[in-house]
């Protein structure tokens, strides 16, 4: 994302040189730009916050946002493990936008509550469904924040692929003999009924489908029936991700 992100940034740059702005916001700008390219290194992330802690100020929420999302990729190129949103939040949330908040707020939920503990799952099939919603309706709520937007959707990606294909050692396939979890097929068609309006619903929907085509049941140790169910589940997870952008 980092250099979609500076390319945005160069535009406000311009921007804000054309609207007459001050002159010296486009030299912060611009002074910004020339660090976030810099390879990130313990102390360059330091020099950044401080940097953006000195002149965050003078922005609206939309540069501010943008400015922030920015020095987030820099940190994670050196090490996302370690990413702590809460310290970023903590710092920084007087500058943000409300919707940059929100977003913050979940990334905070993820790493407190997380999904997945090495490769099982940490939730229900219908947690997960209920996630996904929480943040499908997220996205939507936030249609004119293309930036926060997708964010959100990287996460609800990473929900609906859990959804279709499970984790290795929560497979949604019984690895003795092939049939499909009956408890995961329960929460997805009892979440179809209540939700139909859904993006997830028509997901969800396509999926079970393509589950009645093969009759619920897969040999996991049959290769091309393997590689058909990845191709179709990555395939309905990408679509989601679109689906719910539009």
């Amino acid at each position: 994302m980092k250099r979609v992100l500076l390319v945005i940034l160069s535009i406000a740059v311009g921007q804000t040189a054309l609207s007459g702005c001050s002159q010296k916001l486009t030299d912060i700008q611009a002074e910004y730009l020339r660090m976030l390219e810099e390879p990130a290194t313990v102390r360059s992330v330091s020099e950044i916050g401080d940097f953006l802690e000195k002149h965050l100020s003078r922005f609206d929420y939309e540069n501010a946002d943008q400015m922030l999302i920015a020095f987030e990729d820099h940190i994670y190129s050196l090490d996302g493990e370690d990413m702590d949103y809460g310290a970023l939040s903590d710092r920084f949330g007087k500058y943000m936008s409300q919707p940059l908040l929100d977003i913050y707020d979940i990334k905070i939920s993820e790493q407190d509550n997380p999904m997945i503990s090495g490769a099982k799952l940490l939730k229900s099939w219908h947690e997960l469904c209920e996630r996904a919603l929480f943040l499908e309706i997220f996205i939507k709520d936030n249609k004119n924040y293309q930036l926060i937007r997708e964010e959100a959707a990287e996460i609800y990606k990473r929900y609906i692929k859990a959804i279709l294909m499970g984790t290795t050692e929560t497979p949604v396939f019984n690895h003795s003999d092939g049939s499909f979890d009956e408890r995961a097929k329960n929460a997805y068609t009892d979440f179809i009924f209540t939700y139909p309006d859904t993006t997830i619903a028509e997901i969800i929907g396509e999926f079970l489908d393509y589950l009645d085509s093969i009759g619920f049941i897969l040999d996991v140790r049959e290769p091309e029936a393997m590689t058909v169910f990845s191709d179709t589940c990555m395939y309905l997870v990408m679509e989601a991700g679109k689906r719910v952008l539009q």
